[in-house]
Formats: C-alpha cells, structure tokens, sequence
C-alpha cells in the first residue's frame, strides 16, 4: 500500500483532476475528497495513517494557510492553488511543493517524489507459511499447522501426530523446532512440541490433548506455565 493521502479542494473538476493523477501513482494510495477543510481535518485526527493532503489555498470557511496550521504534526501538504501569491505563506508552513493550476502531471510527478524521499515505501513483509512439507519413508507430504497436535521425537523417528494420524519422519525435533511457529507451538519436553490451541487441559506437569497425554520436562516448566499466561 502506497502513503496514505487525501484531495481538500472546493471545486469538483479539481478534485477530478487530482485524484486521477493519484490513482496513476503507485506510490500513493487515495484515503478521501474533501470539499469542506473542516470535515478533512476531523478526518485526519481519526486517520492517523494519512500522511499527505493535497490543499487548495482559496476555500469557504477555512483557507489552506489556516488549514496547514491546524494540521497534525507529521502530515504532509502539497499545495494545489489557482493563484501564486500565497506560495511564501505555504512554505513558510512547510509546504512540501506548491503547485499551480492547471497542474501537468509530471509537475505532479515531482511533487509526490519529494514527499516519497522522506517516506520511502517499505517492503511488503512476505506472508508466513501455515504448512510444512515432511519426508516420509514412500513421498514427501504437505501438512497444515493447524492439523498437528504435537510432534514428538522417538529413537530413530519423530512422530507428527494429528487428530486423525500419526506420520512418521526421519527429520529430526530441531528441524521442526525451527520450522513451526513459536507463538502456535512450544517445546515442553526433550522429546515434545504442542500446539498451544490444542491443549484441553494441564494437570501439574501433565499436558492432556484429547485421548492423548504429553509430559512437561523439569526443565520446561517455567516456560510452559510463562506461554500459557500461567506463570
């Protein structure tokens, strides 16, 4: 999602004009039009995510200039006004760019850059898996996280039990240690991983999920009880 902005502008053709050069910015992602600054400003103390306001200067019952001065701090103003006598003002209230109508759009181009210079767009954060892929003995198998009870390790195996089955793999506790989510699972023994969603009931260092039974080691205790809210 590009920065969060919005158009306050009396006249509907500039509105218009000024939304759809936004809309061709990727950068940029349109929040709301205002025809009234007052109802934009009431908008902006409840949309804390907007950053940028493209303001006209000429408005009934509020100007741009008195308008940037009621602004929250941390809000960007591009100036968009018919008239160029009203720049020194806007700038001496940190307009970021002053355009004037009718404003080309690489003009507008430049604007926005100035503005995406001090808000550099961060990376989507890439989305967190909810499976794991485990090798069997005969084919690899694709495993929801929401499926597994707990996983424990055995002599030569780990045993990834579910509510329906037990599958068998030669990975080892490390591995899906490593791969489950902590806040959904949590080691609770040398040998065992729950899934905190599926524990039924605790009973001292006893962890009961359905017909099953999982041991709390000694030394995982604190741990455990500290997750569960417990501690």
């Amino acid at each position: 999602m590009g920065i969060q902005c919005i158009v306050v502008d009396d006249e509907p053709l500039a509105v218009q004009v000024i939304t759809e050069f936004i809309r061709k910015m990727p950068e940029l992602s349109l929040a709301g039009t205002f025809n009234n600054p007052l109802e934009a400003l009431a908008f902006l103390r409840r949309e804390p995510s907007v950053k940028l306001v493209f303001l006209d200067i000429q408005m009934p019952e509020l100007s741009g200039i008195e308008f940037m001065q009621l602004r929250q701090r941390g809000v960007d103003v591009i100036i968009v006004s018919a008239y160029d006598e009203y720049a020194v003002d806007g700038f001496q209230y940190d307009a970021v760019d002053y355009l004037l109508k009718p404003v080309p759009f690489d003009r507008f181009v430049k604007a926005v850059q100035k503005v995406t210079e001090k808000h550099p767009l961060q990376p989507p954060v890439p989305a967190q898996p909810d499976f794991i892929f485990i090798r069997t003995d005969k084919r690899i198998i694709r495993l929801n996280f929401s499926e597994i009870l707990f996983v424990e390790a055995l002599r030569n195996y780990v045993a990834i039990q579910t509510a329906s089955q037990k599958i068998l793999t030669l990975q080892n506790l490390r591995s899906f240690e490593e791969a489950l989510p902590p806040r959904q699972f949590i080691r609770v023994h040398k040998s065992f991983i729950v899934a905190m969603n599926k524990i039924d009931s605790v009973e001292k260092q006893r962890i009961f999920m359905g017909q099953h039974m999982v041991p709390v080691g000694d030394t995982y205790v604190k741990q455990f009880y500290e997750a569960m809210g417990m501690s």
